[in-house]
């Protein structure tokens, strides 16, 4: 195999022996800019495949996250027979044992199909591209709501629960580990100064029925075809758990309605596309029809807010835990995305009444 002085050469070496495939004269390159594994391109004469380095202090059970995406797998290939589920399901390699996940060393490795032909997005530019991510990700939520989330082991729990998170915030302020939260003091404070939202949250949450969701809804998460133009696999299963509708809208917003990357440092240019946002609410409700309840629309506006809210308060807490879970480029990389994405809660914030016009009404039974 061409390693290229690739990192971990030595490991994708080892993992290669547990499969039964030929990777012998194979080239390898680094994949993607994700801030949590390590991916490479791993290149045959026939075939190209997706090999991972899964991230064991974020994901602290690998084998685990692994089942999960391998049972969800199995669902929508099922569905997908059935003509039930129109996207492609990338699968996951199994080794000369079964396995889907290999320990190398300290670390866990996988290999998946990579999709050819296929290309993903960093941003939304238009309502069209918006109306399509909207559909993928609720095409690959409502298909899977005829499967139990009680399947699913929970990979980080509490993922997205608000308490947890403020938690975490107010542990990382009460250490300063690293001296850093007299550089952030006046973010710290808004955060903390969001009480009746946070409230609003979890009352709201308390009342949501519990679906497997995605949880991690970027744009890039979703692969397009490059022939159609037009999403043909959802990917990066990671998270996929237990959750609520609201968390996977609110991550579509996150990263779709903001003109500006989540680290672009000069937030006092953002703007809060709104047909962008109609075009994903509008989709959204209308892939799901009548499988998405009245209360279920109305909270998506509260995802809308949640998720730049609670992955700022993520950033924050990183930035002044040193950096430990995101992977960061530069100094003050993380506060840097926590100021962003807290100025997109802001602006969502005082959008809100005029978003409320896109939650689609549940039609009247007919006498």
């Amino acid at each position: 195999m061409d390693d290229k002085n690739i990192p971990y050469s030595r490991d994708i070496q080892l993992l290669l022996s547990h499969f039964e495939q030929d990777f012998t004269t194979a080239s390898l390159a680094p994949l993607g800019n994700g801030h949590i594994n390590d991916t490479f391109k791993l290149v045959t004469a026939t075939n190209s495949y997706v090999i991972q380095r899964i991230n064991h202090e974020v994901f602290p059970d690998p084998v685990a996250l692994c089942n999960n995406a391998q049972l969800i797998n199995q669902h929508l290939s099922k569905q997908k027979l059935n003509n039930a589920y129109p996207l492609f399901v990338p699968q996951h390699l199994l080794t000369i044992t079964g396995d889907s996940a290999v320990k190398i060393g300290e670390n866990y490795w996988r290999i998946m199909e990579f999709i050819e032909n296929s290309y993903t997005l960093e941003s939304v530019t238009t309502a069209k591209q918006a109306a399509l991510v909207a559909q993928a990700f609720a095409q690959f939520s409502h298909t899977l709501s005829q499967f139990s989330a009680k399947n699913l082991t929970i990979i980080i729990k509490d993922f997205h629960d608000i308490s947890s998170r403020m938690n975490q915030l107010r542990q990382a302020v009460a250490n300063d580990l690293h001296g850093r939260l007299s550089g952030c003091k006046e973010v710290v404070d808004f955060c903390f100064s969001q009480q009746k939202f946070i409230e609003q949250v979890i009352e709201i949450s308390n009342t949501l029925p519990v679906h497997v969701t995605h949880n991690d809804t970027k744009i890039n998460n979703l692969l397009f075809s490059a022939s159609s133009q037009k999403p043909c696999a959802v990917i990066d299963l990671d998270t996929c758990m237990p959750g609520l509708l609201m968390h996977d809208f609110g991550d579509m917003v996150r990263t779709c309605c903001s003109n500006l990357a989540e680290d672009d440092p000069c937030v006092d240019s953002m703007v809060l596309n709104l047909s962008i946002f109609k075009a994903l609410i509008e989709n959204y409700q209308d892939t799901f029809a009548d499988s998405i309840t009245q209360l279920e629309k109305q909270s998506l506006i509260v995802g809308a807010r949640l998720l730049p809210f609670i992955i700022g308060t993520r950033f924050l807490t990183d930035h002044l835990n040193g950096d430990s879970y995101f992977h960061t480029s530069r100094v003050n990389h993380n506060l840097d995305r926590a100021n962003n994405q807290l100025q997109l809660y802001k602006l969502i914030t005082a959008a809100e009444t005029n978003l409320q016009q896109f939650v689609k009404k549940a039609l009247e039974p007919i006498n």
